[in-house]
């Protein structure tokens, strides 16, 4: 809600990645959640956190566009649908 101004209902919890940066000292645990919209549409409320959003069909997701954390948590949502 705070970064794009829609509500979401969590379906369940997709995956969590340990994300380790050595070069940038860096550490992140980043779960990821199966979610759908309940309510809103979505619209950059953070314009210096985000520069764009968008919704993708699964087999068209820009992958080279996301987080390493990110590709692995498609990879896990793709194994999960058989795809």
């Amino acid at each position: 809600m705070e970064e794009y101004g829609f509500e979401i209902a969590v379906l369940e919890l997709l995956d969590i990645v340990d994300h380790i940066i050595p070069a940038e000292k860096q550490h992140w645990i980043s779960p990821t959640f199966i979610c759908t919209v309940k309510s809103g549409t979505p619209v950059i409320r953070e314009p210096h956190k985000c520069e764009a959003i968008g919704w993708f069909d699964l087999d068209r997701i820009p992958d080279d566009q996301l987080t390493i954390a990110s590709k692995k948590s498609l990879a896990m949502l793709r194994k999960k649908l058989n795809r």
